[in-house]
């Protein structure tokens, strides 16, 4: 029995007339052919009626591309308008013959960055024009870079947010270079800082993960034990303590040769800080398991994660610690400051939470748009998430208004309440520290309350530069 594949070609327009019969001829000795996505533009629009006799199953796609020659011009169309169209396609096939140089290369550049479904082939289709011989082979090309192994633990993973490496925001863009230049440094510690639903768990494990080839132990810290923390950390040896029966593993040997991950490292006992300050400062990263009377080595890639602003996590931990963990420091941004991406942030959601029941495309419509982009969307992916789960309930019995009116993000506190709070942070202040706390407050406040850093700045009649200055002390 034959092999069933999905043939996508863009349509020659040069030497070969017959390309596309003849690519159809090569492919049909060993497969069935159930779909053929054929690209042209418009202009050779009249040449469609002329194909559409070689094959039942021709699917014709117009496609505006205003100069083939351009890399990124190709680049955009195929990912913005191709791609879709694809995401479902197993056993997919792809001539890269038909075209331009520049769209060859980006079939290439695409296939290699892992855009394709699982299971994808490239195949050059050619035909000696001294001989008129026709051949139709396999593109060798095994390159393989860190946004491919991104996408195959996405398609992996499909009910698990995902951040898309090509992010279209400013902000997360800068973010993500960030994490990507970081994590590629091997040894060094990386602490990522983010509002709670910004999704630093998901990149650890997706994202860095990936860039280190490591697999991740993830430790919560704020489910540790506060008297258990050390022997949970550093294990144990049998008659360590009372009730230490046996020996116990601690999450640095389980971690050995990979990636600790301690999250929300603000809740990590400073005891424990201090004796894992002296591990990392350990070339070797030694450290000593309880009642062991040897030390023992750990090879492990630390990354914190914390949800607090770094001025606030800085005086909860350990001075030393925090320095030894900061070095490279990065804050992932809101949603509310990367407006660009919500959209297709939502969509991933939708895919998380969707059911067999429910429409398999996420829900849109110009109510949706609006909020999406004017909610303060504190929760970050866990309001979208609410979001998705409330039109999973409700599809078909209220209206897209009628569901946002009931889903609520902002989180102001009543004057009075504002009043006391504020004035009972200030009470043991100096006069500077009460003002800078103060603009830092603000600066804080009006960021969330108008999306962005700009437009706040506008809205208090000082530069985003005094708004930065702000925030940082």
């Amino acid at each position: 029995m034959k092999k069933k594949i999905t043939l996508l070609t863009w349509m020659a327009v040069g030497h070969d007339p017959d390309a596309l019969k003849t690519l159809i001829k090569n492919l049909e000795r060993n497969h069935e052919i159930t779909q053929i996505l054929y690209l042209y533009q418009k202009e050779h629009m009249e040449k469609i009626n002329g194909v559409r006799a070689l094959s039942s199953v021709l699917n014709p796609i117009e496609v505006a591309v205003k100069n083939p020659t351009i890399h990124k011009d190709i680049y955009n169309i195929i990912k913005k308008q191709i791609i879709p169209k694809i995401e479902d396609k197993q056993d997919l096939i792809i001539n890269v013959s038909s075209g331009t140089p520049a769209m060859h290369a980006v079939w290439l550049i695409l296939y290699a960055a892992g855009a394709f479904p699982k299971g994808t082939r490239l195949v050059s289709s050619q035909r000696n024009p001294k001989t008129g011989e026709t051949f139709c082979d396999d593109v060798d090309f095994p390159i393989t870079t860190y946004l491919s192994e991104l996408r195959k633990y996405e398609k992996e993973n499909p009910n698990e947010p995902y951040y898309e490496p090509e992010a279209k925001s400013k902000a997360r863009q800068e973010a993500l270079e960030k994490i990507r230049v970081f994590a590629s440094v091997q040894g060094v510690p990386l602490l990522l800082l983010g509002e709670r639903g910004t999704g630093k768990s998901r990149l650890v494990e997706s994202y860095i993960a990936t860039i280190k080839k490591k697999k991740i132990v993830t430790v919560a810290c704020g489910t540790l034990d506060s008297t258990l923390a050390e022997s949970a950390m550093f294990g144990y040896k049998k008659g360590a303590f009372t009730g230490a029966i046996e020996n116990r593993k601690g999450y640095l040997e389980e971690a050995d040769g990979k990636i600790l991950f301690l999250d929300e490292i603000q809740d990590l006992p400073r005891n424990v800080q201090r004796k894992l300050l002296r591990t990392l400062q350990d070339k070797d990263h030694h450290y000593r398991i309880l009642g062991d009377a040897k030390e023992t080595k750990a090879n492990v890639e630390l990354v914190c994660a914390s949800n607090l602003p770094e001025r606030e996590l800085r005086q909860k931990l350990d001075p030393d610690f925090y320095d030894r963990i900061s070095f490279y420091k990065v804050t992932l941004p809101p949603l509310r400051e990367c407006r660009e991406d919500i959209l297709d942030d939502w969509k991933k959601i939708w895919n998380t939470v969707k059911l067999y029941s429910t429409p398999k495309e996420a829900p849109m419509d110009d109510s949706l748009r609006k909020f999406l982009n004017t909610s303060s969307l504190s929760g970050n992916f866990r309001s979208l998430q609410m979001i998705a789960y409330q039109f999973v309930a409700w599809q078909d019995k209220k209206t897209t208004k009628e569901i946002l009116e009931e889903v609520s993000f902002e989180e102001e506190m009543p004057d009075n309440q504002f009043n006391k709070a504020l004035l009972g942070n200030f009470c043991d202040m100096s006069w500077n520290a009460a003002t800078d706390h103060f603009k830092r407050q603000l600066a804080e406040y009006a960021c969330k309350k108008y999306r962005t850093q700009d437009e706040a700045a506008e809205k208090l009649g000082c530069t985003t530069k005094t708004l930065q200055n702000a925030l940082k002390k």
